[in-house]
């Protein structure tokens, strides 16, 4: 039998070895076999099957005392070169964690940056990772606006495409959208990620490359990819970028994050730069939706949800009388475009939407779901637009359950008092406002209601009798 003395050593600036393993006679060394197999099917090799250096150099050294010509020495290495290298500054985490983020008050030069996705193989499907997120955060200064531009995705082994809206300038994915890149801005450094845009591209036929300039100075870049396999690799999942932290209007001093049981917002627009900030609307505790209704003519949806579907629903434009866009969008992401209409406009037509969960109620996995809508005006001009929101609790379900007092029965749901005769129609059908609900003759005890209505048949008997004398 041949003295095989085999060892891994790696190499360090200062010429020390460091001994990785070393294995000889009755010892068995890290193998992955079934690679041998099927390279492209087998389940993929791990670190825990595998030698890592935690330098840029390793040897393999090999001692052999004796040999034979009936037992000869073989094997079969395989070897990969790991790119360790990421963008930006560790967000946190250890040297497998790929969130990063990029500060503009750290930056010495303002002009545009590349950003690329991470190379490891140990986080994908042919390192053996399952799923992979990686967030790419962007934090400017006060007064700053952050401009993205993708101009490279590539998530192959899947279909998906992304097309560009070019009414909003905005990228939305459609089929299997389980790799992906998107873009979320957050409104207020307390507030939730709205989504902004999304890209894939498995037969390069996807809009590229996708552009988004934020509203705010916070934004941030999500990487994902689920079920991965040993197909994926940093080459069949990957994106290029660039950044620039950009100069935003200084003077945007109106709060656009309102909150309460409802409300009405009419566009008095300010200075140019100012007029496409998002409103946000939030309800007042986790427990209540919100219901926004605004007078435009629906255009058209995408919904996360259904993205398998790629025919974009909606309607065409050639109605519209302006050229500005309004944009509601929900926690989750569904999109609903419009065209909004002046409030004298004799066009008689309503854009809905409803938080996010609404119609998957009953679902105890929706408490800690964000039900915040966002409401933006794109080239809004000088426009007269308007729009309201209020707070909806579902009605009870249970027959012996008491009803809510006041509600909208079309939307089957409760609503606050305050909504009730207010002089704003919030419910779709009008109840809230009608002359029967508002009548304060009407609110007056049965007692009385009756009486009058005794008085005025009496006096129309008694006018009538007179009339015909």
């Amino acid at each position: 039998m041949p003295q095989v003395h085999p060892s891994l050593a790696q190499y360090n600036p200062h010429n020390i070895t460091n001994v990785i393993a070393r294995f000889c006679r009755g010892t068995i060394p890290r193998t992955c076999d079934r690679s041998n197999i099927n390279e492209t099917y087998a389940r993929p090799c791990t670190v825990s099957e595998s030698y890592v250096s935690s330098s840029d150099s390793i040897t393999l050294e090999l001692k052999n005392t004796e040999s034979t010509v009936l037992r000869p020495l073989e094997f079969k290495l395989k070897y990969e070169f790991i790119d360790l290298h990421q963008d930006g500054l560790p967000l946190g985490g250890g040297e497998h964690d790929c969130n990063r983020k990029f500060i503009s008050s750290l930056m010495d030069r303002k002009d545009p940056a590349i950003f690329r996705s991470v190379r490891n193989i140990f986080l994908f499907g042919r390192g053996g990772t399952r799923n992979l997120k990686c967030i790419y955060k962007f934090e400017g200064m006060r007064g700053e606006r952050v401009r993205i531009k993708l101009r490279k995705v590539t998530t192959m082994n899947r279909q998906c495409m992304s097309r560009v809206d070019e009414d909003i300038n905005r990228s939305f994915c459609y089929g299997e959208t389980s790799a992906k890149v998107e873009i979320f801005e957050r409104p207020y450094h307390d507030s939730i990620l709205l989504p902004r845009g999304c890209l894939c591209n498995s037969s390069n036929s996807s809009h590229l490359p996708v552009e988004y300039t934020s509203t705010t100075r916070d934004v941030e870049v999500h990487f994902t990819a689920f079920n991965m396999s040993t197909l994926d690799d940093p080459d069949a999942l990957n994106f290029e970028g660039m950044f620039e932290f950009i100069k935003g209007p200084t003077n945007c001093k109106d709060g656009r994050r309102k909150f309460g049981p409802s409300g009405t917002i009419d566009m008095t627009f300010g200075d140019l730069e100012c007029r496409t900030r998002p409103w946000l609307i939030e309800p007042s505790n986790g427990n209540k939706f919100l219901y926004v209704r605004l007078k435009a003519i629906f255009l058209r949806k995408y919904n996360p949800k259904r993205t398998m579907n790629t025919t974009v629903v909606g309607t065409s434009s050639y109605r519209c009388e302006t050229k500005s866009r309004a944009v509601l969008t929900t926690a989750e992401g569904l999109t609903i475009t419009a065209c909004p209409l002046a409030p004298d406009s004799k066009a008689y037509e309503f854009v809905e939407i409803f938080s996010a969960g609404w119609n998957e109620r009953p679902n105890f996995a929706l408490v800690n779901r964000s039900k915040a809508i966002s409401v933006e005006f794109l080239r809004p001009a000088n426009g007269d637009f308007s729009f309201n929101w209020m707070e909806l609790i579902p009605r009870p379900t249970i027959s012996l359950a008491e009803d809510c007092q006041y509600k909208c029965s079309e939307l089957n749901a409760c609503v606050n008092v305050s909504v009730w005769c207010d002089g704003v129609v919030h419910c779709p059908s009008g109840d809230d406002e009608t002359f029967l609900q508002c009548s304060a003759i009407m609110k007056l005890p049965t007692e009385i209601l009756a009486t009058l209505c005794l008085i005025i048949v009496l006096f129309c008997c008694a006018f009538a009798a007179f009339a015909y004398k």
